[in-house]
């Protein structure tokens, strides 16, 4: 239950950068969770372990201000009431369920969570959607995973609370950093504002989101974290490598990548100290030719990417942007930011591995579960992936017309040709 007073909670830099990015229209600021359950989930007990997430991370109950001298979250007596929906139909027509994942989070009118249980035939769908403005892909992740351990132990344990993880600020990086390592930081240099001038020719179309899938199954994944292994890379090496060579095939020339990556990496347990955003760009140049083969593009990149993963001075571009928001007036600090941030037309996102284990809602089996990032508006165009039980599944989400969703799957089954032609 609330207090009989509302409380405010400061913006963090990260949670208004994402704010600019819907008003700059590249982005929306809401991202997107499925599972397919093999069975039916307690209703009421998702709604108590929805209400004692809340109080652990109250965030979700607010409305972003910008009314004030600084923005803030402040409290609004949002209640899991309106925050989750259940309804119940009599086929799995997947129209309902993509317009209620296509929908936006208002961060003026929260909550900043919503949740649609769908249940067809004695089987479950969760839909969740979580504001960008609070939390990356990871952080999300994380939330996830306590929503799913609070339901599992309510179950026996009706008193049951999470702990509490307040800290949202980059110094939670910078704490467990060397002098050395804060020194490389502070006189690093960070390209993250330098990108190509590429693009998709897209329509757009602000009324008419989508979100394309494409899935690589158990047998396939596994081939390819062999042939990955086999070439001392990464599977991000891969999926970028293809990226790569499509991107090549479509416009002619070699693009640089921006890739997103989690910065919780320097934490000591890779775990955040509260649910927030904490990632910035690597970027992936390889030169100006791929290479004739796979694995002369994959060798470029690899070479760049372990490069830019050993490189400290990624952490620069999130610290600046803190000290920005901290140091001047907000009015003048959101128009340093607008002026000088630039986002890429094309970039990649690897959300990473959803952790079966842990993402785990009692005997509940989950059969499929994916996570997707915001929605592009034109001209702006990313390819994400995220991993569950071995399945990758690819998405670019788009605010654009037929024609567009056209252009996008013709790119998607590209990517998928150009791994099925080298990989598997």
């Amino acid at each position: 239950m609330l207090n009989n007073y509302y409380k405010n909670y400061k913006a963090e830099a990260w949670d208004i950068l994402q704010y600019l990015f819907k008003v700059k229209k590249i982005n929306d600021h809401t991202l997107h969770f499925i599972a397919k359950f093999s069975g039916k989930l307690d209703l009421e007990r998702l709604r108590k372990a929805i209400d004692i997430s809340i109080n652990v991370f109250p965030l979700i109950r607010c409305r972003y201000n910008e009314s004030k001298r600084q923005p803030c979250w402040e409290e609004a007596g949002y209640t899991v009431s309106d925050i989750i929906e259940f309804i119940e139909i009599q086929n799995g027509k997947e129209e309902c369920i993509k317009k209620y994942l296509y929908q936006q989070i208002d961060a003026f009118n929260g909550p900043q969570l919503r949740i649609k249980l769908i249940r067809v035939k004695e089987k479950d769908k969760l839909c969740i959607l979580m504001s960008h403005m609070l939390c990356d892909a990871a952080g999300f992740k994380e939330y996830l995973y306590m929503l799913s351990n609070i339901y599992s132990n309510i179950k026996n344990n009706q008193d049951y609370q999470a702990m509490t993880r307040k800290n949202r600020k980059v110094n939670q990086i910078l704490k467990n950093l060397s002098i050395t390592e804060k020194v490389k930081i502070m006189f690093g240099k960070v390209d993250i504002f330098t990108y190509n001038d590429v693009k998709f020719e897209l329509e757009g179309d602000i009324n008419n989101p989508f979100i394309e899938i494409r899935n690589i199954n158990k047998e396939k994944f596994h081939m390819l974290k062999a042939y990955a292994k086999e070439r001392e890379s990464t599977v991000n090496d891969i999926m970028l490598t293809a990226y790569i060579r499509v991107l090549f095939q479509l416009f002619g020339r070699c693009v640089t990548i921006p890739c997103t990556v989690d910065l919780r990496k320097y934490i000591p347990n890779h775990r955040g100290e509260g649910f927030c955003n904490l990632c910035t760009n690597l970027i992936c140049n390889i030169g100006d030719e791929t290479g004739r083969t796979f694995e002369e593009t994959l060798y470029k990149v690899k070479k760049e990417m372990n490069k830019q993963k050993s490189n400290i001075a990624c952490v620069k571009s999130v610290a600046m942007l803190e000290k920005v928001f901290d140091i001047f007036p907000y009015k003048t600090a959101r128009g340093i930011v607008e002026k000088k941030f630039v986002n890429p037309l094309i970039a990649f996102t690897n959300i990473g591995i959803i952790d079966e284990k842990q993402l785990a809602f009692d005997n509940s089996d989950i059969v499929e579960a994916y996570m997707t990032g915001s929605i592009k508006y034109n001209p702006y165009f990313q390819l994400a992936i995220s991993t569950f039980d071995n399945v990758a599944t690819l998405s670019v989400n788009l605010y654009g017309t037929q024609s567009d969703k056209n252009k996008v799957n013709i790119f998607l089954d590209k990517f998928i040709n150009e791994l099925q032609a080298s990989v598997y």
